[in-house]
């Protein structure tokens, strides 16, 4: 549940990336539309979808999608 529900947040997001490559193993940083705005528009939205306080710095080191729902999982 939580994962399709990080999966739409993403797409929401990222529009301009292909909703089939939109998945856990995604390096989301590799994509043109990331930037250090989408990455502070990603952390406000996951920490009111989850109701989670991420720090940014794990946030940051993330690689792919999967370890941003790691995070949330703590």
């Amino acid at each position: 549940m939580k994962e399709e529900k990080l999966l739409k947040l993403f797409r929401e997001i990222f529009t301009e990336v292909p909703t089939n490559e939109i998945v856990l193993d995604a390096e989301f940083k590799e994509w043109e539309q990331y930037s250090s705005l989408t990455m502070m528009i990603l952390l406000d939205k996951i920490s009111t979808e989850f109701d989670v306080k991420l720090k940014i710095l794990p946030l940051v080191k993330a690689e792919t999608i999967g370890d941003i729902l790691e995070l949330i999982e703590g």
